[in-house]
């Protein structure tokens, strides 16, 4: 970093410098280019640039906040320089016009080596705030006439024009953040083209070229079928492009960094469909593997047929077929009846088989079988505080006992007063018991009741009588 030097031109001209030899496949790493920053800037930086180095970890730092931290440093710096340049001003002013006791200040030679530290300095008028590039002075003298052949010439990069400078090839699509829409010259990749779909193209080399049409192409990543819609057919045109906008547009997430694209067909960054690396000159060439056209136009078709049965809630293809007869839908394309079995119409249609009543088991005596059950709490409390009620039914008598209960958990004392009760008046013993699967029941003091008496525990499937 030259002394005159602002940090902005350093910073940019070291940046340059590192995408020209990235341009020539050196590779520079985080913490080599961190060092390098360091160690070039002139001594007034001494300071942050001790302050980095004791507390952050010179491999793993990332570059943007080191920048940062310069940056914001070199602005307090300009601070200090504006306040002090202003003191320096005014006292000149008021020596000059009302003392001539310290003639320092008025002296040329004083004048001539005062110095703005932190300002850039044009040599040609010996101005500050400015460079020599952009004096009206010097460019009226002539004095940067040969300026222009001191930039470096930017490597070669890569347009949608006519004469592209990288090898054709079909498989290959471009990932394009300045192409507004996919676009691709062989017709004979894509399917259901649409020939209506007409636009003018503005190529790199400003000539508009007329578009012959729009279709699908049909591609297959990973062993996943997948469509990228929408690719314009522009003749001429060397390269695949794919644009950044319109597959941000359908949904994908793209994330750049370190040479690499990442592209991801969730928000959530799970879904990990390519990862593009960048090559020599700065683009990112992705190889795909196109699906056979007869497949595709199959895909497609029950893809089509698929999306607008949903878009009906689910409606049967007799009746989508109907309303594309009678016109009663706009823009309803002509559907064919698929194969498949659509999950959601299986599950919401779906109805249980019923009960055959003469295979059914009963209880051959008292208290062979008892049902039981809790109803759920009741909006309106009882006098006595009760929200429950607790009902056991004999499967032979269809006797029903009804109890109330305060709390869900008194089912298990409520049960045994049962059984004492049943049994000492009737004779019988209960053998078996049949409820839900409901915690009351299923508790481990009620399970280890049940085992110590012998009693057979039924317990019914949910949502079934």
């Amino acid at each position: 970093m030259k002394d005159d030097e602002t940090l902005s031109v350093y910073l940019t001209r070291l940046l340059e410098l590192v995408n020209q030899m990235k341009g020539y496949e050196e590779d520079l790493s985080k913490g080599r280019l961190v060092q390098k920053l360091l160690i070039s800037l002139t001594k007034e930086f001494d300071p942050v640039c001790y302050v980095i180095k004791q507390t952050k970890d010179i491999e793993t730092i990332e570059v943007q906040e080191v920048l940062a931290a310069l940056r914001g440093f070199a602005q307090r710096l300009d601070r200090y320089a504006e306040s002090t340049t202003e003191k320096a001003f005014s006292s000149m002013s008021i020596n000059q016009k009302g003392s001539q006791s310290n003639s320092s200040f008025g002296n040329y030679k004083s004048k001539k080596n005062w110095k703005l530290t932190g300002k850039p300095k044009c040599y040609g008028c010996n101005l500050f705030r400015h460079y020599i590039k952009d004096c009206d002075q010097a460019n009226k003298a002539g004095k940067v006439e040969n300026i222009a052949n001191q930039v470096t010439e930017p490597a070669t990069m890569f347009y949608a024009c006519h004469s592209a400078t990288i090898g054709k090839n079909m498989n290959t699509w471009y990932v394009d953040s300045a192409c507004s829409n996919h676009m691709t010259s062989h017709e004979s990749l894509l399917v259901n083209i649409d020939k209506n779909v007409k636009c003018r193209v503005k190529m790199g080399t400003s000539d508009l070229v007329q578009s012959t049409g729009k279709g699908n192409l049909v591609i297959e990543m990973q062993g996943v079928t997948r469509y990228i819609k929408e690719v314009m057919i522009v003749p001429g045109l060397d390269e695949n492009l794919l644009s950044v906008g319109q597959m941000v547009e359908h949904g994908y997430w793209l994330v750049f960094g370190d040479n690499v694209v990442d592209i991801y067909g969730d928000r959530q960054t799970q879904d990990l469909i390519a990862s593009v690396q960048m090559k020599g000159n700065r683009c990112f060439p992705l190889s795909l593997e196109y699906v056979k056209p007869s497949t595709a136009n199959k895909v497609t078709v029950e893809e089509s047929s698929w999306l607008w049965h949903k878009r009906h809630g689910h409606l049967n293809y007799t009746s989508l077929m109907l309303l594309k007869d009678k016109e009663m839908v706009q823009g309803l394309p002509r559907l064919q009846v698929t194969k498949h079995v659509c999950s959601g119409c299986a599950t919401g249609k779906g109805h249980r088989e019923t009960f055959d009543k003469e295979k059914v088991w009963r209880a051959s005596q008292p208290l062979e079988l008892i049902h039981s059950d809790i109803c759920v709490p009741m909006q309106t409390i009882t006098i006595g505080g009760n929200r429950y009620f607790l009902t056991l039914i004999d499967d032979h008598t269809r006797m029903c006992s009804v109890f109330f209960l305060q709390h869900k958990s008194q089912a298990f004392n409520i049960f045994k007063r049962f059984k004492n009760m049943v049994e000492l008046q009737s004779g019988y013993q209960i053998k078996k018991l049949r409820s839900d699967s409901g915690g009351e029941y299923t508790s481990l003091e009620f399970s280890k009741f049940c085992e110590e008496m012998g009693l057979e525990r039924q317990l019914t499937i949910a949502y079934s009588p």
